[in-house]
């Protein structure tokens, strides 16, 4: 009986070492992110905005980050549209991708105290950003290594 137990457990054992690995490489959640993560905002470009002052927001935000000897990249982009005939060439919406290395250095920036001149600097970029386009939805993104 007692050799019935000891090969019970060790089943048991090897089991949950096999089980709780799989488990964990199959898991999708922004928490278990191993990779770079980002903000992503995606907005509509305003009739008075303009790509010029989307791109000078852009660059504010940016020299925002490098100011701050932060390894934080900020990646503008602009959709179209695509149907049977190709792409459509009227611009659909704009994005901004702020990408972090990491999720803790996110949350370190995002928890962090913001000095008058941090506010200052971020609300500058901010307003020239709603200048020209508005934002529509937020994501969080983990880009997979």
């Amino acid at each position: 009986m007692k050799i019935h137990r000891i090969l019970l457990f060790l089943g048991l054992f090897l089991t949950s070492l096999t089980v709780f690995p799989m488990h964990h490489e199959n898991s999708y959640q922004f928490s278990d992110c191993q990779g770079e993560v980002g903000n992503l905002y995606i907005s509509k470009m305003l009739e008075t905005g303009s790509v010029s002052g989307f791109k000078q927001a852009v660059k504010q935000h940016q020299e925002f980050y490098n100011s701050r000897d932060l390894n934080v990249r900020v990646i503008p982009g602009i959709q179209y549209e695509r149907n049977d005939q190709g792409t459509v060439e009227e611009i659909h919406s704009l994005t901004t991708m702020v990408i972090f290395p990491s999720k803790e250095d996110r949350e370190e920036w995002r928890n962090r105290d913001f000095t008058e001149k941090d506010q200052k600097e971020f609300d500058a970029f901010v307003t020239l950003y709603n200048k020209n386009n508005k934002v529509e939805d937020t994501k969080s993104v983990c880009f997979l290594n």
